[in-house]
């Protein structure tokens, strides 16, 4: 017999549905659903399905049937050509032994019908039949059904191996209790039934030791064919749920690069918008004041305004080409901020009218392209909020060139009243932007009573070693007006009061 597909649970695994981009042309991450992993119901079970038989008791009570009528109709043949019981060899077979050994044979399939919901006690029960039926054959004759045989399996593919091993040493211990009495001769004497010297094949002893290895043969290659086909099951599973974990991996992985991606675009245009647009809000304000009293400079003010409306546009549109970009076409083509350019963020805070001071401490070195822009995304979001929320402060902006570190600190007095703003993203921002760096990033006030934005940033010590020497320092040449003591162009920086703008 053939196991059939209800031996086990079915195992419904997680599978991934493929990636598809959504209908507005964005990309969506990818989906986890449940799909049934088994395969497709055979055509029998769809046949019982179809006449109401559904369930697994159900089916088993269908197979033990069916296997009734099998057995029924091997005796039968058996019985037509004079052959059942070793009658075709002079012996003496009387009825009720005929009809015991039959009964015997058909009753061991009533226990199918439990061979999944109890296979042990339905196996046990079988093996007593089946001793019975040992016992009661004439000499010579080993009559097995394929009840024994069905259930041992389903015993090995359903059971742990300890539980299968305790099973199968059960069931051929009772097996060999009826293979000696049926050696031995004493149910069959009981019986009538008289057996002619010439049918006394094995002595005693032989025929029961062959008769207790037909049981350890059957019993114990169904158990083990049992077992390796759920440890096959198990296995299969184990592949489904590893190949399910992987898919739910990759889409974690994809929706964090996702969220990883939102939050620095997020990032981008927050910097970009709240410094030039801070910068609108300031212009449009200064000219509304001025338009009565001095039409001039409210002129002034609104072509600074337009100005700042052109470097916003233009800014917005250097971030959306920075964003497009990706590893495989990205050509260094659009222009990424660093340090070097600050002195524009200082030259707009002071059109603006904010009073900057910026003084670099020893070499600046040459940052990588990330912590570049981090630095002056710092510079640029400390001005902003100076502007916005302590307008008219002094700023104060220090480039702090260490071995192995360089430090940012952009300080300046707080409001006199400080007034209710809603939260920004502008902190949280340079935070993320530290972070990824490795750098470290402080904000807060002081003692003095002066807010302070404190950016550290490491510095590679080869990188440290090769910039050149300090402005003003022993044995360095002094490098030129606007010019950063690294050689870095930061134009404008040199400390001032203000008077530029």
């Amino acid at each position: 017999m053939t196991p059939s597909q209800g031996d086990a649970p079915l195992d419904r695994p997680h599978t991934a549905a493929p990636a598809a981009p959504a209908t507005d042309g964005t990309w969506q991450a990818p989906t986890v659903t449940t799909a049934t992993a088994s395969p497709r119901p055979s055509a029998l079970r769809r046949t019982l399905a179809r006449v109401g038989v559904r369930s697994d008791l159900g089916r088993d009570v269908v197979l033990a049937a069916a296997w009734a009528l099998v057995a029924l109709a091997f005796l039968a043949g058996l019985q037509a050509a004079g052959e059942l019981l070793g009658a075709d060899r002079g012996g003496v077979v009387p009825p009720a032994q005929v009809g015991l050994v039959v009964g015997l044979a058909l009753a061991q399939h009533v226990p199918l019908a439990l061979r999944r919901v109890r296979p042990v006690p339905a196996l046990l029960a079988v093996m007593v039949l089946q001793a019975a039926l040992l016992a009661v054959l004439p000499s010579g004759i080993a009559l097995w059904t394929a009840a024994p045989v069905v259930l041992a399996y389903t015993v090995g593919s359903l059971r742990p191996t300890r539980v299968v091993v305790g099973a199968g040493v059960a069931a051929v211990a009772v097996a060999a209790v009826g293979a000696v009495v049926g050696a031995t001769g004493v149910a069959k004497r009981a019986l009538g039934a008289v057996a002619l010297p010439s049918l006394d094949l094995l002595d005693p002893a032989a025929e029961a030791l062959a008769l207790i290895t037909s049981a350890v043969l059957i019993v114990g290659v169904s158990a083990a064919v049992g077992s390796w086909v759920a440890l096959r099951r198990r296995h299969e599973h184990d592949v489904r749920a590893r190949a399910a974990e992987t898919v739910e991996h990759q889409a974690t992985l994809t929706r964090a690069a996702v969220a990883a991606e939102r939050t620095r675009m997020a990032r981008e245009l927050h910097d970009v918008a709240a410094h030039h647009l801070t910068g609108l809000v300031v212009q449009a304000g200064a000219a509304e004041r001025l338009v009565d009293g001095d039409p001039e400079r409210a002129k002034e003010s609104l072509r600074s305004v337009r100005s700042q409306g052109r470097e916003t546009l233009d800014a917005l549109r250097s971030i959306v080409g920075i964003l497009r970009e990706t590893g495989d076409d990205a050509d260094g083509s659009v222009p990424v901020p660093g340090l070097g350019d600050v002195g524009s963020l200082v030259d707009s805070a002071r059109a603006s009218g904010t009073v900057v001071e910026v003084r670099a401490d020893g070499s600046l070195p040459t940052l990588p392209p990330l912590a570049d822009v981090t630095a002056y995304r710092t510079v640029q979001e400390a001005l902003v909020n100076a502007r916005r929320h302590a307008p008219g402060a002094p700023v104060a902006v220090d480039l702090l060139a260490e071995p192995r570190r360089l430090v940012v600190v952009v300080e300046n007095a707080m409001p006199a009243t400080p007034g209710r703003t809603a939260p920004g993203y502008g902190l949280v921002g340079m935070r993320e932007r530290a972070a990824l760096v490795g750098g470290r990033l402080e904000a807060g006030p002081t003692a003095a009573g002066s807010w302070r934005v404190r950016l550290e940033l490491p510095v590679e010590a080869d990188v440290a070693a090769a910039a050149p020497g300090a402005a003003g320092a022993p044995g360095a040449p002094a490098g030129p007006a606007g010019v950063g003591a690294s050689g870095t162009a930061i134009g404008g920086t040199t400390a001032g009061d203000g008077s530029g703008a």
